[in-house]
């Protein structure tokens, strides 16, 4: 990941484009980072994921139940004795 200062920002946003393109940048002021420059696939990608992720509290009751009612294939069952260990 690229670090740059705020001045750098203002000094070089054609840089700073071309860095964002291929991986975040975070933006320094006084030392501390205070921004990240990300590419707008990079963006859409963490809006896509943060719709995604939900907590139990938040799922409807409809999505819920056929989870409740799944089973692991029992071919899978000893993978449970791996976690006692």
């Amino acid at each position: 990941m690229v670090t740059i200062t705020g001045e750098q920002l203002h000094k070089a946003s054609g840089f700073v484009r071309e860095q964002a393109r291929r991986a975040p940048v975070v933006v320094t002021y006084h030392g501390c980072p205070e921004l990240v420059v990300i590419s707008i696939e990079d963006y859409a990608l963490l809006r896509r994921n943060r719709e995604v992720a939900r907590g139990l509290a938040d799922m409807p009751a409809a999505m819920m139940e056929p989870i409740g009612h799944d089973r692991m294939d029992e071919a899978l069952c000893e993978l449970d004795d791996l976690m006692d260990d």
